[in-house]
């Protein structure tokens, strides 16, 4: 009886998670370039139950066996939440350090028939590499291309970039030309075909957790053609609001229907304690 009780249990856990990854995709549905996070639900291995017997034989004696009953189903877990890099709806900003990656050019992979991915390379304060979707930038008070969080922008030799000014261009490539019309640095574009190899790392930025052999390399060396880039835009959350919405409607009634069970389970001991357990 207690097994279905622990069944119920992680029924419960397994939807709370999932509403909470529900929630944090609804609470970044206007963040620009978020890309809102995908869960599944997973069985625990079943379990093969047995029963034990005991066989008499010619002569007396006693024999144990075994009996197949089935199997237990021990349970489900929500599976952590894995990044949709589909690419979001554009909108028109006007500012000059606004810029939106264009992922319709990419090529689709034969094998898992699924477009890669670009992404930004960011700075940290202790010179590592991070990755972006989020192209609404801004210039600080030394004219360096900073990310909404203060993050340096890095060009094609990973290094801060400066611009001087808003007063700039930037090409589809990624290349940069200045208001005194000179051409400077490059943005950083970084392409791969596993995108879901990042892990999200807060504040927009997403860290590579894959092979290094397959880590994001700088279009320049793909060798693909674009357009890569647009400026005075930025990429919207992927997040689809009405979805979203009906998946916590259905993952709410999946907890109260568990959370059912355990009361079920609740009074069923509670009779056991006080009725069939009573000593008359």
């Amino acid at each position: 009886m207690f097994r279905g009780l622990y069944t119920a249990t992680s029924g419960m856990m397994a939807n709370n998670r999932r509403q909470q990854i529900l929630t944090n995709n609804l609470a970044n549905a206007s963040t620009p370039g978020f890309k809102q996070d995908q869960s599944t639900l997973r069985a625990f291995p079943e379990q093969l139950i047995k029963a034990m017997e005991m066989k008499s034989i010619t002569g007396g004696t006693m024999k144990i066996g075994h009996s197949t009953l089935g199997t237990l189903n021990t349970g489900v877990y929500t599976q952590e939440g894995i990044p949709s890099f589909l690419q979001g709806a554009l909108k028109d900003t006007g500012n000059t350090t606004d810029f939106a990656l264009l992922d319709d050019m990419l090529p689709v992979n034969p094998v898992t028939q699924k477009k890669g991915s670009l992404v930004f390379a960011v700075g940290l304060e202790n010179d590592q590499v991070r990755y972006t979707r989020n192209g609404q930038f801004s210039v600080d008070q030394n004219g360096f291309l900073k990310t909404s969080d203060g993050y340096n922008v890095l060009n094609q030799n990973l290094q801060p970039i400066q611009v001087n000014s808003k007063e700039f261009t930037v090409q589809e490539d990624g290349q940069i030309i200045l208001q005194n019309g000179v051409a400077t640095n490059r943005l950083w574009l970084g392409y791969t075909e596993n995108p879901e190899q990042f892990v999200k790392q807060g504040q927009g930025l997403l860290r590579w957790e894959g092979n290094p052999a397959d880590a994001p390399q700088s279009i320049e060396v793909t060798g693909l053609n674009g357009p890569f880039i647009k400026q005075g835009f930025i990429e919207q959350s992927n997040v689809d609001l009405t979805q979203t919405m009906t998946e916590m409607m259905n993952t709410y009634r999946g907890f109260e229907s568990n959370q059912k069970v355990i009361q079920a389970y609740d009074r069923s001991m509670e009779k056991a304690v006080n009725e069939i357990g009573r000593i008359y």
